[in-house]
């Protein structure tokens, strides 16, 4: 049985290629979600969620630039729709930490009829290690 890739929105950026790179160690195919991928995923292009989606069992979603952002929670809804109904069975939200905007991103992923996870960086190290 082949493993199916787990789409990493935002799998270029600095903590998406960090987030991508762990399960690509351990031999998971990882569909690097960008706006320049192969097969591309963009926020403001909804007609690309799907295909960045097909296939997929899990998927690990950032909303760039923030959650905060006029609209992004509402995206994030659609793109969960779409999710599930592509039969996505498991989605992990990497929201902001306490912003009112990111609990409302968190209660939307909660409610998309799917299994879920909520990881909550209280702090982005790379933010002190690079550059």
């Amino acid at each position: 049985m082949s493993i199916r890739p787990i789409p990493a929105t935002g799998g270029t950026s600095k903590t998406g290629r960090r987030v991508a790179a762990r399960p690509e160690a351990s031999g998971v195919p990882v569909r690097r979600g960008s706006r320049h991928s192969t097969v591309p995923f963009d926020w403001e292009a909804p007609q690309t969620w799907a295909p960045a989606l097909f296939g997929a069992q899990a998927a690990h979603v950032t909303y760039f630039p923030d959650l905060a952002s006029p609209g992004a929670v509402d995206k994030l809804e659609s793109l969960c729709e779409t999710a599930k109904n592509l039969g996505v069975e498991h989605l992990v939200l990497l929201p902001g930490r306490g912003e009112h905007h990111a609990r409302l991103g968190e209660e939307v992923v909660r409610n998309a009829g799917v299994d879920f996870t909520i990881a909550r960086a209280a702090w982005v190290a790379q933010d002190v290690s690079e550059g």
